[in-house]
């Protein structure tokens, strides 16, 4: 685990409420739709996905703030269903995750009780970023877990 600052970044976003038991079907073609999108209006993708969580307790039944963002170059054009952000600087602990998104929690506990054994206060939301996404096989996935501070 290790604290860094994130930079401002411009993204095509995406924004839904949620549970945890059902993320992944209130989710469903969006993150092919986003990036359809950004190719429609010829923006340039400049980082890997992220999806950001505001309000999950750990409860599979507890309904959060789900956005799906697109890091992107410009702001251009009609972004349709999606809508152009600018994601603010945030001050965070993160951790990689490398293997199955269904293992994540995992990870989740392991920040948590670290940052619960130093002192430090988590602000009530998280982030995922996607930097390596192999849907063949779930071990090479690679995902960095942003806790927000």
């Amino acid at each position: 685990m290790e604290r860094k600052t994130i930079e401002k970044q411009t993204v095509l976003m995406y924004s839904t409420t949620t549970t945890l038991a059902t993320l992944m079907s209130d989710a469903g073609e969006i993150p092919k739709e986003i990036e359809a999108k950004a190719r429609e209006l010829e923006l340039e993708i400049t980082a890997a996905p992220v999806w950001q969580y505001v309000g999950v307790d750990g409860n599979p039944e507890t309904r959060f703030k789900m956005d799906i963002c697109l890091p992107i170059n410009a702001v251009k054009g009609d972004a349709g269903k999606f809508r152009f952000v600018e994601l603010p600087e945030i001050n965070c602990v993160t951790e990689i995750h490398k293997g199955s998104w269904y293992k994540l929690a995992d990870t989740y506990n392991q920040v948590f009780g670290e940052m619960s054994r130093k002192g430090i206060v988590p602000a009530g939301a998280s982030r995922e970023v996607y930097h390596i996404c192999d849907f063949e096989n779930e071990a090479n996935n690679v995902t960095e877990i942003q806790v927000i501070i």
